[in-house]
């Protein structure tokens, strides 16, 4: 019986030290987190704003915004890193939007129209605009940027080069909603005009 007590006790000994310690080695350290906090705070600048246009109202269901951060005074230098991106925010969460890898479809992407938008000849226009504003265009390349709708499908050219077109392929119903975005790397000759 004193046995099993002074296992009983060592066991328990063992196990406070255990959770002892491991509270111990959990706590952060105050003036350290301060000061990693201050460095930030005085290397790091954020900045997002609201991209407020017609375009992304009459399509999109949610929100987007454009977020721009700015790292500088690292190493001792004068030259800041900006890094700009562009969020959604459907209430809940906020989400980029979905990378462009090679051919890809978006379903995300889709998920974020809204169920009352039609892609017609009239919306089209609008179309362009929050693409342009959603997927933006680097400044450096040529503005190759057209749309046309051929066999139930939109598409919004992005780039071209040699022979080659790209952009987003958007299939439509006879009314107009659209059923499945995807980006595409080239073009078949069929779908180009």
């Amino acid at each position: 019986m004193t046995q099993i007590h002074k296992s009983l006790v060592c066991r328990s000994l063992l196990g406070m030290l255990f959770l002892s310690s491991f509270v111990s080695l959990a706590q952060q350290d105050v003036p350290s987190t301060h000061r990693l906090d201050t460095f930030m705070n005085e290397s790091c600048e954020m900045a997002y704003r609201e991209i407020p246009a017609d375009s992304i109202a009459q399509i999109l269901k949610y929100k987007v915004y454009h977020i721009t951060q700015e790292i500088k005074n690292l190493y001792g230098t004068k030259e800041s890193d900006v890094h700009k991106f562009i969020v959604i925010d459907n209430g809940e969460k906020v989400s980029c939007f979905e990378r462009i890898n090679g051919n890809t479809d978006l379903p995300k992407f889709q998920s974020y129209i809204r169920e009352d938008f039609k892609l017609t000849d009239q919306t089209a226009p609008f179309f362009q605009g929050m693409l342009d504003l959603t997927y933006p265009l680097p400044s450096w390349k040529p503005d190759k940027r057209e749309f046309f709708f051929t066999n139930g499908k939109w598409y919004f050219l992005r780039d071209a080069y040699f022979r080659t077109k790209q952009g987003f392929e958007v299939t439509v119903d006879a009314d107009g909603k659209v059923l499945s975005i995807c980006y595409k790397m080239k073009w078949d000759d069929p779908e180009s005009r």
